[in-house]
């Protein structure tokens, strides 16, 4: 299980920085997710971690040995990358073993080590038939198991389930899990999906406009994000403009927002001093409707907008004081018999009131990240 320790890494198009002074720190045995939106810089960092490109400036290492100005080739590194690359004329085992074949491995190695690839991921029945004959998640398990039939200590995963229907992104997500439970190695994954980030990995590191912004568990960072951005980033989120009123007692501050007063928690560490401008966020998640309502949460009056249903959930549009949208979400069988022009108290409890320093929000929204 090898360490990858990335740098100051940046890479320049023109006048651009793609990858702008990232550092990550990617432990032995660790999965470590980079999620950013496309055009993030996701793409190049993964092209500089295996050698497609060189860096402008900062540095590579694998455990100890400095790689940034190795051949890919010799770097021992499993890549998935974001497009299709499989070759068309060629078998799936074919396909698996080109690489093989090209440092000339001898034939009888070659011949086990895709038969191990391929089992591992469960498709030795297509190991004869050509990438055109399959479906899109059998070509992507083909081109997992190039990825690993060397057994690489470093595996990166560029965009693994982008190029899937979404129909199937949930089975091969299960593909990845199952190999994280099966075998020791140091995967970085780099996505814009959130569910991949979120499922499969130990810690996120988010990466916007060439920049790491926020590094930790992908709890900690749902829970306490770094700015609006992390926040819509990872998920639904009611954004309320604020000033800070004043801190309590017990380490929570108070907010006077547009909806009224709120007690919350700041996402990051200090004491910002009363009048300071902020931005609050709420997961639609955290919103409780009637009847029972936590004694010390923050309570306000809300309007029924809206209903859709969404399956296992309800997604219920309000309309708070001052006439600011929000929107709630519950589990269909928990969620209370509304109407639409329902008048109603909703609770927040102050942990899930996080406090974002700035003004972040342009306007009333609920963000939806691309999924």
């Amino acid at each position: 299980m090898s360490r990858l320790l990335c740098e100051g890494l940046v890479k320049r198009y023109d006048r651009v920085a793609a990858v702008d002074e990232v550092s990550l720190d990617a432990r032995g045995g660790e999965w470590l997710a980079v999620l950013g939106p496309p055009g993030a810089g996701k793409s190049t960092l993964a092209r500089l971690i295996v050698g497609l490109e060189s860096p402008d400036r900062g540095e590579i290492f694998l455990d100890d040995r400095l790689v940034q100005s190795t051949r890919p080739v010799d770097r021992g590194f499993g890549l998935l990358s974001q497009g299709e690359a499989l070759w068309p004329h060629l078998s799936i085992a074919e396909n698996v073993a080109y690489g093989m074949k090209g440092r000339g491995v001898p034939r009888k190695e070659r011949r086990k080590k895709v038969e191990e690839a391929l089992g591992s991921i469960g498709i030795e029945a297509i190991a004869d038939r050509k990438p055109g004959d399959l479906d899109d998640l059998q070509r992507r398990r083909a081109e997992l198991s190039r990825a690993i039939v060397d057994d690489p200590d470093l595996l990166i995963l560029d965009e693994p389930t982008g190029l899937l229907d979404p129909r199937n992104r949930p089975a091969f997500r299960e593909d990845l899990r199952r190999l994280r439970v099966e075998s020791a190695r140091t995967v970085v994954l780099l996505t814009h999906h959130r569910d991949d980030a979120l499922a499969l990995t130990d810690r996120l590191a988010i990466m916007d406009l060439g920049k790491v912004v926020q590094v930790g568990a992908p709890v900690e960072v749902y829970e306490a994000p770094a700015d609006a951005f992390v926040a819509q980033l990872l998920g639904p989120t009611n954004l309320l403009q604020g000033q800070v009123a004043g801190a309590s007692t017990g380490g929570e501050l108070f907010v006077r927002t547009t909806i009224g007063r709120l007690v919350g928690r700041l996402s990051t560490r200090g004491e910002p001093p009363p009048g300071t401008p902020v931005t609050v966020a709420i997961r639609p998640e955290s919103i409780r409707l009637g009847p029972s309502l936590p004694a010390d949460a923050n309570r306000f009056t809300a309007t029924v907008e809206r209903q859709s249903f969404q399956g296992p959930l309800r997604s219920i549009e309000l309309r708070g004081p001052g006439e600011w949208p929000l929107v709630a979400s519950a589990l269909h069988p928990q969620a209370p018999e509304l109407r639409e022009g329902q008048s109603l108290t909703v609770a927040v409890s102050p942990e899930h009131v996080v406090v974002l320093l700035g003004r972040y929000a342009t306007g009333p929204r609920a963000a939806e990240p691309a999924s």
